[in-house]
């Protein structure tokens, strides 16, 4: 009997043991730091840290380091939301254009669909990030969310039913674009009362991962699902991904959220915001960056079909390579920003993807080499991610909470501006040749970083 009760006193302190290292492991509010050879929490290693510092840690430290983010329990509920959200988003791309092309056999309607979508998307962004600074991110969130979700039961019922009509999608795209409005400066303000402000930089590049992965798999998981059970099994897929995401959101607990007085109106609010951007050059520069590679710099990745067909001579099959070497280079760069999250220097990072980025385009341009192309392709999606993630995150570190909302959705607006860099490429492509509009893309995106680097002394010598 002794025995016996030895043995469970020994297994009860083993099993304390595994579960107070997984406790330590997710929910302490710091990252790894070194304590007489065995590993303990420290609530000061998590801060921004010097090169010399980052090379005395050891190999384990530093996976965890570039997670720290995720041991902060509302964090992970909204990491595996967001997850599951960005899934349904991607994967109704795919459903809804393959549902107007067959509908209608019309690439001009599949383009006006985009458009209805675009076209609120972009206009209530502004009118999204002042309610944001005004009320409960979180809930705003989740309404978004839930009215997202009735959007695709709603195209479920139709398309199973065999009742979708064109002027049905279009509307639906319509609301989802009404939805996207205030659904993102929501989400992207809410990350600060989520981690503390020094695991910022590395929630913002975890956060990327979803972006990129889904990229990767939402549109192949939709193709298959579209392939085997038709597009409205596909959309009743989106839906069940949707109502995941808000049981993981409805666990989020935050404490309460800062608001700025609301005494006077909206559009003084939103006026506000763009003012404060104006007179701010952290803000306004990296703003117009980001606006510089959604006009210019990802121009090549509208230009990549013609790049395939007339300079390479690959055909599709060689598209496909170079789409996917983009695609393995972006998620290549988010975690190499995960990994650099705690250090210092984010502005002089920032510049320097960014003229890296200009100069691979240039390259990419040039490359009259399918080889060459491909891994330029790989270098281009890897430097464009990891300098835009480390501009998400300075805006996120040094902007203050009540314009939290107006500013990052005017950020967020900055991507929805890529079919304008489409246009101007397309007209350049037209008369000059794709290699001449890429080149003119990589010139302006690095040469704005140039620019940036040697007459703003200030954003190049940055901390975070």
């Amino acid at each position: 009997m002794v025995q016996f009760t030895a043995k469970n006193k020994k297994r009860r302190q083993f099993g304390d043991f595994v579960a107070n290292y997984f406790v330590d492991l997710f929910d302490s509010p710091a990252v790894l730091g070194k304590n007489g050879g065995t590993f303990t929490m420290s609530k000061t290693s998590s801060r921004a840290i010097s090169s010399s510092t980052a090379h005395a840690l050891s190999g384990s430290q530093r996976v965890l380091q570039s997670i720290s983010a995720l041991k902060h329990r509302n964090y992970r509920l909204y990491w595996f939301g967001q997850l599951a959200s960005v899934l349904a988003q991607n994967m109704e791309a795919v459903a809804q254009s393959w549902l107007v092309l067959e509908l209608t056999n019309s690439p001009l309607l599949l383009g006006l669909t985009g458009l209805t979508f675009t076209i609120p998307s972009v206009a209530l962004t502004l009118l999204g990030g002042a309610i944001a600074d005004r009320a409960d991110r979180r809930r705003i969130m989740l309404l978004a969310q839930l009215g997202s979700a009735i959007i695709f039961l709603l195209l479920t019922g139709l398309v199973i039913m065999k009742w979708v009509e064109l002027w049905h999608v279009m509307v639906l795209a319509f609301f989802t674009g009404c939805v996207r409005a205030f659904d993102r400066p929501s989400r992207m303000a809410l990350l600060p009362q989520m981690v503390p402000k020094e695991d910022i930089p590395n929630a913002v590049a975890i956060g990327g991962t979803i972006w990129q992965l889904n990229k990767l798999v939402g549109p192949a998981v939709a193709g298959i699902l579209i392939y085997l059970v038709g597009i409205g099994p596909t959309y009743l897929v989106c839906f069940l991904a949707s109502g995941v995401a808000i049981v993981l959101w409805l666990a989020i607990r935050l404490e309460g959220q800062p608001t700025e007085s609301t005494s006077r109106g909206l559009v003084h609010d939103m006026v506000q915001g763009v003012k404060f951007i104006r007179e701010n050059e952290i803000y306004w520069v990296f703003i117009a960056m980001t606006f510089f590679n959604s006009v210019f710099g990802m121009s090549y990745v509208i230009m990549m079909p013609v790049f395939a067909r007339d300079v390479l001579h690959v055909g599709s099959q060689g598209f496909g390579f170079l789409q996917s070497a983009g695609g393995a280079g972006a998620l290549a760069g988010v975690l190499l920003a995960a990994y650099l999250s705690h250090f210092r220097g984010k502005g002089l990072q920032a510049i320097t993807g960014a003229v890296v980025f200009g100069v691979t385009l240039i390259l990419f341009a040039l490359s009259g080499w399918f080889t060459l192309s491909l891994f330029a392709a790989f270098a281009l999606g890897m430097a464009g991610q990891f300098y835009m993630t480390t501009i998400h995150a300075i805006l996120q570190m040094n902007l203050p909470n009540e314009l939290r909302g107006r500013v990052m959705g005017i950020h967020g607006l900055a991507w929805e501006l890529m079919p304008i860099g489409g246009l101007i490429s397309g007209g350049i492509a037209e008369f000059a040749g794709a290699p001449v509009a890429v080149s003119f893309g990589g010139i302006m995106v690095g040469g704005m970083a140039f620019v940036v680097a040697i007459v703003m002394p200030r954003i190049r010598r940055l901390e975070q």
